[in-house]
């Protein structure tokens, strides 16, 4: 996993990558970190060097950490972005560049390892953790974070994704032993991967391609509960 930290306070930018650091050896997980001064510097290496998740200082130089995402944003969606600030009022520009998180200054391990913890399950599911699919067709490996939603119908289970629908036959229950954590059952007919949604209503829900589903209202609080912890915890 390759991280970068983008801060212009050098005693602030050592303070993070030690803690990084030690989560990783706590977690006895290999990670690769780049620290970066400023923003320019980040962009004259970017995007040659990619990046897994970037801890971004907001309050820098000429371009501010806001400025920075957006241009990371116009050539990638996906990369994970944390703001770090002293200032909680700029938390609400986070949604604007789909951020992971902000992390409040002074930086602590209480409030960094969930946050890292999370940015781990997010990067296995696109990278590394999947579902072994089979069928009469065969068995196809799906990396979790390319699920957008299973639909449950009878005992087979359609699992979508952006560019196909696998059938297996499974049960809600057997596919929920199977899943990681971001994977909610909505709807008595579908789970859904929280990673891939954007928004959840009080009785639906939006993923990132912009189709709908049902939320019933058995699993309403579950719903929303698992994605507030996702996102927001």
């Amino acid at each position: 996993m390759r991280i970068a930290i983008c801060e212009d306070n050098e005693k602030e930018q050592e303070r993070l990558s030690a803690a990084t650091v030690d989560w990783a050896e706590a977690r006895k997980l290999q990670i690769e970190i780049i620290t970066y001064g400023n923003a320019e510097q980040f962009l004259f290496s970017w995007p040659d060097v990619t990046f897994d998740l970037i801890f971004v200082d907001i309050q820098m130089g000429e371009m501010s950490g806001i400025e920075l995402a957006k241009k990371i944003r116009e050539h990638d969606k996906d990369v994970q972005i944390v703001f770090v600030t002293s200032f909680s009022q700029y938390v609400l520009d986070g949604y604007d560049v789909n951020a992971l998180h902000y992390l409040i200054k002074p930086l602590s391990a209480t409030k960094l390892i969930p946050i890292l913890d999370k940015a781990h399950v997010v990067w296995r599911s696109f990278r590394k953790d999947t579902l072994i699919v089979s069928n009469d067709s065969g068995r196809f490996k799906l990396l979790f974070g390319n699920i957008l939603y299973i639909k449950i119908v009878d005992h087979t289970a359609e699992i979508h994704t952006e560019d196909a629908v696998y059938e297996m036959r499974k049960t809600a229950a057997e596919l929920e032993t199977l899943l990681p954590p971001h994977f909610v059952r909505c709807h008595r007919s579908y789970i859904v991967n929280l990673l891939r949604t954007d928004c959840v209503y009080k009785d639906s829900l939006r993923l990132s391609n912009g189709n709908v589903l049902p939320i019933s209202r058995n699993n309403t609080k579950k719903t929303n509960d698992a994605f507030l912890r996702l996102y927001m915890g």
